[in-house]
Parts: C-alpha cells; structure tokens; sequence
C-alpha cells in the first residue's frame, strides 16, 4: 500500500526538505561556500554548512546545538525574526570576514567568530545580555549591536565597548530598522558601516507620533501595547545620523524633502552615502548621494509612475560616479548605466530584472527572465554591446556571487527536481556540491509513489494578459468514487509584491492535498510581482476585483478538465490569500462551495499606511475604493461553508481584522467555523500549530466539498 502524506508527517522530524540550503554566500576570495540548513533531526534549527569550492565536499561547520543553549529571547529579538520570517531557532545569520579568514555568526542574541581553518568558535558580544542587528564592520576591525534601542559599537582587538547612541526613551530607538521598514519595505538594517570603518551611519526611530492599540500577546491571553500605524494614520518620525569614529560626534542630515517621507534604502558607496527616497504615496522614488563631512543629500536621479514605483536593491557603483540601476521606467524593470547625469538603458523587451548580483567595467551579471515569468535565470550582460546572455538551464536559479564575480554558486530546482547546489569558478561549467535525492535513504522516499508532480499552464485574462497557472492532480485513492470527478483546491495568495508560479520544486504542503484525494490549482493574477507594470496597475486604487475575476477565471477553466468536479471547489490561502479567499467566495458564490481563510485583511483601514497606501492611496483621497475593495459589502453573496482561522498574537495583519469579520458575519446570520491560535503571530509556523490548523484545514474540505 502506497504511503500518505499527513499533516504530522510534514511537520515532524526528520525534516522532508533534505539539504536545501538558506542564505548562501561565498567568500570574499571565492574559495569557500556557506550557507544555512535545517538539521538532519530538527526541522526548526538551522546549522552552518560549508564547502571548499577545490574540493567541493560540504560539510557541516557548525551545529547550533554546539552553541551555548538558547534562552528565552526577548521582545525585539522576536520581533526581528517575525520580520525575517525566521521560524525556528539555532543559527540565523552569517557573513564572512573580508579577509576571508573566517565568519561572523548570530544565535540566540549572540555574536560568535568562527575560523573558518578550524572551525573554532569564540563569543565576541558581551556576556549576560542578549543583542540585535549584530553586524561586522567592513575592515573587520569592530562589531556593532542594539540592546534596548541603543546602538553600541565594540573593538575587537581590544573588547573597549563604546555607546554610539543611547536611548533615553521608551519611544527611541537607533541601529534598528521599524516595523514598516523591515515588514514591508523589507529594510532590515538600522545601521552601516563605511568601508573603511570611519564611520557609521544608523537611523533614530521615534514611534511616539504613532497611536498605540492593545493587542493579544505572545505569550498567551495577556494583552500588550503596540504603536500600530493604520492606514492613513500618522507614521513613526525617522531620522539618519552618521557618527564619525575619530572625533566620537554625530551629524544629523537632511534626508527627506517632505516629513512624511519614507527611507527605503540605506547604503555607502565607497565613503558616500547613498539614499533612496519615497514620497509618501509612493509614486516617487528619488535616489540621493551625501558626501563625506555634508549633511544635506543631493539627488542623484529619480523614478516616478502613475501607479507606484517598486523598491529594488540594485543599486551598484562601478566607479568614477557611475552606476547601475533597475528601472521599470518603460514598463519593464530592466537594467541601466548611470552617468554624466543621465540613465542610459541597457536591457530591453519583454522581462524582467530581479537583482544585479555583480558588476564591473565590463560586464554585469544579473538574474530574472526574458523567456517566461514561471523561470528565473542568470544572465551576462556586456556593457559596451549590450548583449544579453544566459548561462543557465530551465528551471528555478537562485545565484549568489563572489565579490570579484568569477565564483557563483547556484540553487537550482525544477517541477520535478528537488534541488541541487552548483558552482562555477572563473567561467568553468557549474559542477554540482550536493543534491537532493529522494533515494533509500531521504525521508521522503516512502511517500515518492504518492507524489503528483504538477504541471505548468496559461490562459488569458479578460484585458488579455497570460496569467500563468501551476497545477497539482491528486492521486487515485483516499475514499474517491470511481467515475466521478475530483475535488479541486484554488490555493490562492493574489496579492501584490509576490509570485506563486514557478517551474520550480514546489512546497511539500500541495502534496498533503494531492495525496488525500484533492487537487490544487495556483495562479499567478494581475497584480503579482515580476511581471511588469502593465500586469500590477489593475490593482491601483481597487482590490479584490481584478484578482478575483481571474481566480474565477482559472477555477472554471480548471473545472472544465476531466478529472476535474466543478461542482466541488474549494479556496484556501493565507494573509492576503485569506482576504482572497473571502472575496472569491462572497463575489463567487456559485463556484466556489467552501473556503479556508487564514490570517485575512478584511478591512484595509486596519492595515499599516505603507503597504495599504501604496495600492489604494491615502483613505481621505480614495474613501470610495477603500470601501468597495473592503469584504464587508459583498458579504450578503457568501453562501459556501467557511473556515476562518487567525493568530491571536498577529502583530502584522491584528486579529481585530478577524473580530470585525466575525460580528459582521453574526449580523447576517451567516453560519462559519472559528479556529484562533493563543500567542501566535501572523505566520503560525510553531509544529503543533502548522499540524493543527492542516489536519483541521483537510477535515474542514473532506466535510465541506
């Protein structure tokens, strides 16, 4: 008898995802690889695994339970990881020394130096407390960290701890990036080092202009306070200083042009400071340059749409005041060389420029698509003749690159390739480190006659724009009728700044449906990221209409296969995919019979003014398409057996989104089912949890369609 994936499988150990690696990177010089992967007998630790790129043989180099033993970590520590969307414990960052000697390694509110010869480690932060935002300098010469909003600076050599700023203020806090900067304009850092260790430049966050709210803690039923900046509502005040080690003194600059406006972007080329700048409708992006021993920025170029402009991480000098950005300028974000005061555009076409992983003089190497959006490439781009080449093979590549762009080590999967680890040194072909195999001895292996490998599909939506669609056929068995079709999931997220898919190994979890009797269709709507302008701006001041209408679109070319019973469809996702699931089911109720909704937005005033603003403007100027993108007015259409579940600790989408959903509801008489988790936040990753809410959510579907 075949072996069936169940929700306690896919959540215990022995992980199933097999050597997947996290957060690789290479060494300065290019000789050795790192990078972060689950424990062969923990899914929720991460340990340090490397490889010599001579010998090519990875190795563990550190497991997390070598470490000191973890404590309980404090609010702000949790709070970063919530952001990061780290979910487990043991090792959570590493980056190699300059000189390659060695890595800076963070746990459990930790700092370690690890030799990379000898695989020693050594404590560098200061005993007794836990820190954030550990970061190295760029010479190597000191480390710096938060503990309690204030940023401290330490001299390796000789352990002399200095404060750069102290916090006097419960509201206060430098060297660490705030809520909206980390949560969705995914800035994690809070302060930089210049690369010649003179100086560090590091925001003041005040949250005091924002309003606080109660919320339920993560601890379990107690409440806590939580500065919350609603949609339209005031924003916390920022500030940059750059504190110059010799003299010890602060200067504040002048960064903005407007007081609402945000910092996106934070970084030194060579000893300048490079900003970038949004206006607070997000329509404008300015990139800015402050010299050494200025205060007020200067604006280098600027970006600006009738929609919103997109935040990229692509900034890159190249010299002599020039540099390469992504811009998305005319329609597509592609690649151009700054100089002499003008962008000239290097890349054209249909596709898209994700990140700029290398650059020098004469050639940039970058990764995205030129070919389809279900792939992503790496590609070579000349300079001089602008010729565009890729080097690698149909699938999914996440390409990381040494400093000086001759090593590159590449995670590639494909819908039916797990993953392998690749590496190329000075333009040799890639030759694999490690793959994964689902042989004898993976721990996938008894459910491989089991599995479904999707498959990729297209069809047109109404403006006549491809959506691309990925589909999941479930395997005979599990109690189906002969003769008569299968259910079907729509696992829906929908919503802006993100993509589903991709030809590439996909998540376990579609599997758990697929095995148990359901298939699973995934499509890409207008609005979804990497596809360029035209395909985002539907959403532009109205949500929850131009994404529903091609969810219905997928769902009824998907119940016209033959295997497939329209008359049992069901939609299920998470966040944005929870508010999707209600507006599929409240606009579409003759199609779709039930739905899971995990963590919905259902009122966007209740959602942060960054994220919110961006799409829909500010509440004042857009009153009409607030409502009307809102679940509550088509609640009276929603007729099919509904599933809500929510974190009671979400300090992301806060579960007042689910308390208003559930009244409103009740008002109408309309019969649901509640399921809400005690001291979990909006990502509910904790085993018991992830167990509970898919063994409630199968049970739920197996009733319902």
């Amino acid at each position: 008898m075949k072996a069936r994936l169940t929700a306690e499988r896919l959540f215990s150990n022995p992980p199933l995802t097999g050597d997947a690696p996290r957060d690789v990177r290479v060494s300065p010089d290019g000789r050795c690889a790192s990078w972060l992967r689950v424990a062969e007998d923990d899914r929720e630790r991460l340990d340090l695994w490397g490889a010599d790129l001579e010998s090519g043989r990875p190795e563990c180099w550190l497991k997390a339970t070598d470490l000191p033993s973890e404590t309980t970590p404090g609010v702000a520590e949790r709070d970063e990881r919530e952001r990061r969307r780290l979910f487990g414990h043991g090792i959570n960052r590493q980056t190699w020394r300059a000189d390659s000697m060695g890595l800076l390694i963070e746990a459990s509110g930790t700092g370690y130096l690890l030799d990379a010869q000898t695989r020693s480690t050594r404590r560098i932060t200061p005993s007794g407390h836990r820190y954030t935002d550990i970061r190295l300098s760029s010479r190597c010469l000191f480390i710096s960290y938060v503990e309690n909003g204030s940023l401290y600076l330490l001299h390796l050599e000789s352990g002399i701890e200095r404060a750069v700023a102290r916090s006097g203020e419960a509201t206060v806090s430098f060297g660490t990036a705030d809520f909206l900067a980390q949560e969705e304009m995914h800035r994690f850092d809070g302060h930089w080092w210049s690369p010649d260790d003179s100086a560090i430049a590091f925001t003041r966050v005040d949250v005091a202009p924002v309003d606080p709210i109660r919320r339920f803690g993560a601890g379990g039923l107690q409440t806590v306070r939580q500065r919350y900046p609603f949609a339209g509502a005031s924003n916390p005040a920022v500030e940059l200083g750059r504190y110059d080690l010799a003299s010890g003194e602060t200067s504040w600059l002048t960064w903005s042009d407007d007081p609402d406006d945000y910092l996106a972007r934070v970084g030194f080329a060579n000893r300048d400071l490079i900003l970038q700048v949004q206006n607070r409708a997000q329509n404008r992006l300015r990139v800015k340059v402050v010299p050494p021993r200025q205060s007020r920025a200067r604006l280098l170029f600027e970006e600006t749409s009738e929609t919103w402009v997109n935040l990229n991480d692509n900034f890159t000098p190249l010299g002599r005041g020039d540099c390469l950005w992504t811009s998305e300028r005319d329609g597509f974000s592609h690649l151009y060389r700054h100089r002499d005061g003008k962008l000239e555009q290097l890349t054209r076409g249909a596709g898209h420029i994700e990140k700029v992983l290398h650059a020098d003089s004469e050639r940039a190497l970058v990764s995205g698509w030129f070919e389809t959006p279900t792939e992503r490439h790496l590609y070579s781009i000349a300079l001089d003749t602008r010729e565009l080449s890729r080097l690698t093979s149909a699938g999914w590549h996440e390409v990381t690159a040494s400093r000086d762009g001759q090593t590159l080590l590449d995670w590639c999967s494909s819908l039916g390739n797990p993953g392998e680890l690749r590496a190329r040194r000075a333009n040799a072909p890639f030759r694999t480190l490690s793959g994964t195999r689902i042989d004898g001895n993976h721990p996938y292996r008894q459910y491989l006659d089991s599995h479904s490998t999707p498959t990729l599909g297209s069809l047109k939506a109404e403006d006549g724009q491809v959506l691309h669609y990925r589909l999941t056929r479930p395997r005979t068995g599990s109690g189906h009728a002969p003769g008569s079709g299968f259910p079907l999931i729509v696992w829906v997220y929908g919503g802006p700044g993100a993509q589903t898919v991709r030809n590439a190994w996909p998540p376990l979890a579609l599997q758990l449906f697929a095995q148990n009797g359901f298939g699973v269709l995934e499509l890409d709507n207008r609005g979804t990221a990497n596809r360029g302008r035209a395909f985002e701006k539907p959403l532009f001041r109205r949500l929850g209409d131009t994404e529903v209408c091609d969810q219905v679109a997928g769902a009824r070319h998907a119940a016209g296969l033959e295997w497939v019973d329209g008359n049992r469809i069901g939609v299920f996702g998470h966040s944005y995919g929870g508010y999707m699931t209600l507006m599929c089911m409240a606009r579409a109720p003759d199609l779709f019979r039930a739905g899971a909704s995990v963590a919905p937005v259902t009122d966007w005033r209740l959602y942060d003014t960054h994220y919110t603003e961006r799409y829909l403007g500010h509440p004042e100027d857009n009153a009409e398409g607030y409502e009307a993108s809102s679940v509550f007015p088509w609640l009276d259409g929603l007729r099919g057996k509904l599933l809500v579940m929510h974190g009671m600790a979400d300090d992301n989408v806060l579960y007042a989104h689910t308390m208003k959903l559930q009244r409103a509801l009740q008002e109408r008489h309309i019969p649901f089912e509640l399921m809400t988790y005690p001291g979990s936040k909006h990502a509910l990753q904790e085993r018991d949890v992830s167990i509970h809410r898919f063994k409630l959510v199968l049970d739920f579907f197996r009733r319902a369609l």
